[in-house]
C-alpha cells in the first residue's frame, strides 16, 4: 500500500497590474469640485414656462364637457384641468393654468344658470360631479380663483348651497364642496350671500352628522368665518343656530352660557335687537319652560311672534 502523498498547494493565478499615472504633489492637493445638481436652479435664473392649456381650443373643450356632463370622458377632462394646478411643480405654471381657466371662463359662469359648472353638478354623473367639486376646491385655494368666483357669486354660491342641501352626495364630493364653501366664506360678499341663504344654520346642524376629520375641520372653520361679523343680529343668529343642536343645548345648561346671555341682556340695554332676541335665546335653552323676566313680564304676544318667525 502506497503511503499517502501530500497535496500540492494550489497554484496562484496570475495577477495583472493596471498602471496608474503618477500625480505630482500639487495635483493631489487640488480638491475636485462636485458636479452640479441638475435639479437645483438659482432664483435669478429665468425659466421659460409654457402652459399646455394655451394650445387647447377652449370652446371645443367646453362643448365636450357640456354635451355630456355626466359622462366618464367629462370627468377625465375635469381631472386633467385640475392636475394642471395640483400636480405642477412650478408656481409660474400653476399661475398660468389658473389664469387661462379664468380668462376663458372655462366653467361658463357668465352664462349663469346655464353654466357648465351648474350642469355638471346637477347631472347624475358621480365621477364628473366629484371631479368638478375637486376642481373648484383647488381653484378656490388661490386668490385669483376666489376672485373669479366672487365676481359671479350670485350664480356660484346658490348652486353650491343647492347641491349641498339636495340629494345625498358621496363623501368625497360632499367634503370637497364644504371645503370650497369655507374658502369662499373669507370674502365679505360671499359671506353675506351664505348667511342670507341660511348656510350658518345648516352648518351648525350639520355638525351632528357623522363627518370625517377633513369635513369637520372645514365645517367648523366655516362657522367661525360666518360669525366674524360683529353685529348683534348675526351674533344672536349664531347663538340660536348653535342652540338648535340638541347636544349643545344640553351642554349649555351645565356651563355658564345662560349667565353670559343674561349679562348680555343687562349690558345691551339700548339695543332693540337684543331686547327681542336674548329673552328668546334663554327660553330656547330651557326648551320654552322658563322665560326670563326683565323689569316685569315679557310680552307674551311678542314671544309668540318670535316663535313663529323662527
Amino acid at each position: 500500500m502506497k503511503p499517502p502523498t501530500a497535496r500540492k498547494p494550489p497554484s496562484k493565478r496570475p495577477t495583472t497590474t493596471i498602471a496608474c499615472p503618477k500625480r505630482s504633489g500639487s495635483e493631489l492637493d487640488e480638491v475636485e469640485e462636485a458636479p452640479p445638481d441638475p435639479r437645483a436652479r438659482s432664483r435669478s435664473e429665468d425659466i421659460s414656462v409654457h402652459c399646455l392649456l394655451r394650445e387647447i381650443d377652449d370652446k371645443k373643450l367646453t362643448n365636450l364637457i357640456g354635451g355630456h356632463p355626466s359622462a366618464r370622458s367629462s370627468a377625465l377632462i375635469l381631472q386633467a384641468l385640475r392636475q394642471q394646478m395640483s400636480v405642477a411643480t412650478l408656481d409660474e405654471y400653476v399661475r398660468d393654468s389658473l389664469e387661462w381657466m379664468v380668462s376663458h371662463d372655462v366653467l361658463m359662469l357668465k352664462s349663469k344658470k346655464n353654466s357648465l359648472f351648474s350642469r355638471v353638478l346637477q347631472a347624475d354623473g358621480v365621477d364628473s360631479r366629484e371631479q368638478m367639486a375637486r376642481l373648484i376646491n383647488t381653484m378656490a385655494s388661490y386668490t385669483s380663483g376666489r376672485s373669479y368666483f366672487t365676481v359671479h357669486h350670485k350664480t356660484f354660491i346658490p348652486t353650491l348651497i343647492a347641491v349641498l342641501r339636495g340629494k345625498r352626495l358621496p363623501s368625497t364630493t360632499h367634503d370637497q364642496l364644504i371645503a370650497c364653501v369655507q374658502k369662499m366664506s373669507i370674502r365679505a360678499t360671499c359671506q353675506k350671500e351664505l348667511i342670507q341663504n341660511g348656510m350658518l344654520e345648516w352648518a351648525v346642524n350639520h355638525l351632528d352628522q357623522k363627518l370625517n376629520n377633513y369635513a369637520f375641520e372645514y365645517l367648523a372653520a366655516l362657522i367661525v368665518n360666518l360669525s366674524t361679523n360683529p353685529s348683534c343680529s348675526l351674533y344672536n343668529t349664531l347663538l340660536l343656530s348653535i342652540l338648535s343642536c340638541p347636544r349643545i343645548r344640553l351642554r349649555a345648561k351645565d356651563t355658564k352660557l345662560l349667565e353670559a346671555i343674561r349679562i348680555r341682556l343687562e349690558t345691551r340695554r339700548t339695543c332693540p335687537l337684543c331686547n327681542l332676541h336674548v329673552p328668546y335665546l334663554i327660553a330656547v335653552v330651557h326648551q320654552g319652560e322658563f322665560l326670563l323676566e326683565r323689569k316685569g313680564k315679557l310680552d307674551r304676544n311678542r314671544y309668540k311672534e318670535l316663535r313663529k318667525t323662527r
